[in-house]
């Protein structure tokens, strides 16, 4: 099986149709059979510090539920590749999408932004201000923990302080947030250039990442031990495993990406990662064969541990490295279908799930700013009744929220209403006479878009 990597920063496999279809990870040895989503952080899953949706009788403004609520940059605008700005995106628990399971749930970090030869997504990744309102934002959204795409701590400066600021901030969280590198194969570039050593640098890379992060309360650990993953880790050739292994301090659990010899059988891995794939000829392939392959192979093949991943979609047309590459996003139904693959093979001592990615902007794979499931609202009412219907699909939405209003701007909840139904009872909450404006909010699946409908009418003594 040829996985074709793209250089410098990209960082997908593009794996033809044809070939995806028989593609088989074999399973390493070890201790046989300790989980398909090997434990890699919190015992549990972080509870969502915000409401999916007010409770009813809660007071809210029709902008708190209509304006952006993300940690995307304010300023940020919905760009060409599928990127969507200013939405206002569901806060509904992501643990929701895997059923029976406590599997923590990981978001992938970028930290590179505020570059120049990065686009401008109006922050700047190493920003403690913004790295705050990002872990806001995902513990929101109930995920455990950021893994970030690091490339040492000399090869790219603002990738480097985007580590420490992360360190401060899940030091801060009080047990609830975590955090772990990726080390990123580009950390060799410029040694591969140069023709350094670059067994070397890599020891000299993992020393500095085990002093300034794995010792940290808030870094993720497996069986007391901290992880680090390994993007395309021998892009410019096998490295010297034995030795760096040998080398680097605190013992940590390697797990690496790619095909069945780069990762489940790499000599130093104690397990592996999925990724995001493309298949270049169909935008509308998902890669459920491969992510079929990736699980089934782990869970049979006893392989010590593996991390599952989900994903919205991919376009690279915004990176300045892109090939062209698309995978659509189908409305929030790729993310979707890739938490089915995961729920289709797990357990409840089953842990860890990746989502690819938080923020990657440029191959348009972030999350940050919600992902569009393109429905639209409209609602009636008819005697004492709301009604609604909507345009798109409903299997992306969680459930419907009533509002009622008296200036237009400021709203009451009257209570939720599960996805499928389409008609509420005012005439059961007993509104005070008078003049009123009704809203119904379907809330999208988690980090999926919330849409409101416009106001209709609504006098209770009518």
């Amino acid at each position: 099986m040829v996985v074709s990597l793209s250089p410098k920063h990209t960082r997908v496999a593009l794996v033809s149709f044809a070939l995806a279809l028989t593609f088989g990870l074999a399973a390493c040895g070890g201790t046989g059979g300790k989980s398909l989503i090997g434990s890699v952080g919190a015992s549990s899953l972080p509870s969502a510090s915000t409401q999916a949706s007010p409770p009813a009788g809660q007071s809210v403004s029709l902008a708190s539920e209509t304006a952006s609520n993300s940690s995307a940059a304010a300023s940020f605008a919905s760009q060409t590749n599928g990127n969507i700005g200013g939405a206002n995106i569901s806060k509904v628990a992501t643990g929701s999408l895997l059923s029976g399971s406590h599997t923590p749930i990981y978001a992938h970090l970028v930290g590179w932004f505020g570059q120049p030869s990065h686009v401008d997504v109006g922050y700047t990744s190493s920003d403690p201000a913004q790295i705050h309102r990002q872990v806001a934002d995902a513990l929101s959204r109930g995920i455990a923990g950021f893994i970030l795409d690091w490339y040492g701590p000399t090869a790219d400066t603002v990738v480097n302080n985007t580590l420490l600021g992360l360190k401060t901030e899940a030091e801060s969280q009080g047990g609830n947030f975590s955090f772990a590198v990726m080390y990123d194969g580009g950390a060799l570039t410029n040694c591969h250039q140069s023709a350094c050593d670059m067994n070397q640098q890599a020891i000299s890379d993992l020393t500095y990442a085990y002093n300034a992060a794995e010792q940290s309360s808030a870094y993720i650990r497996l069986g007391g031990r901290p992880v680090v993953l390994f993007f395309d880790a021998d892009r410019f050739g096998p490295l010297d495993w034995p030795r760096i292994q040998a080398s680097v301090p605190g013992n940590p659990v390697f797990l690496f990406n790619g095909s069945a010899d780069q990762a489940f059988n790499h000599a130093a891995g104690k397990g592996a990662f999925s990724w995001v794939v493309i298949d270049g000829s169909n935008p509308e392939d998902w890669a459920s064969s491969y992510l079929d392959t990736f699980y089934s192979t782990a869970r049979s093949a006893g392989s010590d541990f593996a991390m599952g991943a989900t994903y919205k979609g991919f376009n690279d047309s915004m990176a300045s490295w892109g090939l062209g590459r698309k995978l659509n996003q189908d409305c929030g139904h790729t993310w979707l279908n890739t938490f089915n693959e995961v729920n289709k093979f797990n357990s409840a001592a089953n842990a860890g799930v990746q989502i690819v990615t938080w923020n990657d902007y440029e191959e348009g794979t972030e999350i940050e700013s919600g992902i569009d499931n393109c429905v639209a609202l409209t609602a009636s009412v008819s005697g004492h009744t709301v009604n609604w219907s909507i345009t798109g699909d409903e299997s992306t939405l969680d459930h419907y929220t009533v509002f009622t209003s008296t200036d237009g701007q400021n709203l009451t909840s009257l209570g939720d209403v599960p996805a499928g139904s389409h008609s509420f009872d005012l005439s059961s909450v007993k509104l005070a006479a008078g003049s009123y404006s009704v809203f119904v909010q379907a809330v999208g699946k988690p980090s999926l878009t919330n849409k409101m409908s416009a106001p209709v009418p609504y006098s209770p003594g009518s």
